[in-house]
């Protein structure tokens, strides 16, 4: 397999950056024939035309040299943070968080505004379940995992976990109809609840067989957003973390049935063990 020069590629990037032969010799300090040489290297390589010149000493690229122009940027900012975060010790320009599917979105943009507000950092987020996220952190695809339940560890596989938050549980519904008790909303209308594997749901049940009333448990709900949608849609309660529904409550769209004052639905952060990047951005989320 033929190699990519990356020293023709770099040439190649400074001469379409300054438009111009003459200006990028100037400041690599190299003769213009050096650098013509070395472009026409690559486009010999690669089998396209890259650049176009004219009589006018105009420089234009190419739909290749395009394409060729936009990837080169790509690899030469990563090779300056990949440089600068070593040397510097320094958090690069992109992070990288895996969320479970089933967390909150409001609780999402609420941990991740500090990352969303710092203009040198650029953020990606990929969804999955914990064993694919999992294994994505433990080899190095992502920095942090956002979760609801902390991940089970060993010394052989050590995490380093942080609760990062923690929001309420309520019960919230559309409108109640006048004079109608909550025992018998949940009575006529039943409930959805989260899903059983949840350390809540089960405090949950205990209550609402407090009410001694005959209450339909419609379905456990291992999803905020489908939650929050089926007391949108629905005549049904749903129990949800108040986050979860933070924007329909305050427009008036769903109500607060019912609040639980000690019962909590907590958040993690989950990062590998060692090392200053983790360390650095616990410190950067500090500020939610």
């Amino acid at each position: 397999m033929n190699w990519l020069n990356y020293h023709h590629l770099y040439y190649f990037w400074k001469v379409a950056k300054h438009e111009s032969f003459t200006k990028a010799a100037a400041e690599l300090r190299v003769a213009q024939s050096a650098i013509s040489l070395q472009v026409a290297q690559l486009e010999d390589f690669l089998g396209k035309k890259l650049i176009l010149r004219s009589t006018s000493k105009k420089l234009s690229l190419t739909e290749e040299g395009q394409l060729v122009f936009r990837q080169a940027e790509d690899i030469f900012r990563q090779g300056k943070e990949l440089v600068d975060g070593i040397k510097e010790d320094v958090l690069s320009s992109s992070l990288r968080f895996g969320a479970l599917g089933s967390l909150s979105k409001n609780l999402q943009m609420q941990l991740l505004r500090p990352v969303l507000e710092a203009s040198h950092l650029q953020l990606s987020v990929d969804v999955g379940d914990a064993n694919t996220l999992l294994a994505r952190l433990k080899g190095f695809h992502l920095d942090a995992i956002l979760c609801d339940v902390p991940y089970p560890h060993s010394e052989d596989e050590p995490l380093l976990q942080r609760q990062i938050a923690k929001e309420h549980f309520c019960l919230v519904s559309r409108k109640q109809k006048a004079g109608q008790s909550l025992a018998q909303k949940l009575q006529t209308n039943g409930i959805y609840l989260p899903a059983k594997s949840n350390p809540a749901t089960a405090e949950i049940e205990l209550y609402l067989a407090s009410l001694k009333s005959k209450i339909t448990i419609k379905g456990y709900i291992d999803d905020i957003a489908l939650l929050r949608l089926l007391a949108l849609e629905t005549d049904a309660v749903a129990a949800i973390p108040k986050i979860g529904a933070a924007r329909e409550l305050k427009e008036k769209k769903l109500i607060v049935v019912h609040e639980f004052r000690s019962l909590f639905q907590k958040f993690y952060l989950v990062l590998r063990q060692g090392g200053n990047r983790s360390s650095k951005i616990l410190k950067l989320l500090e500020q939610s």
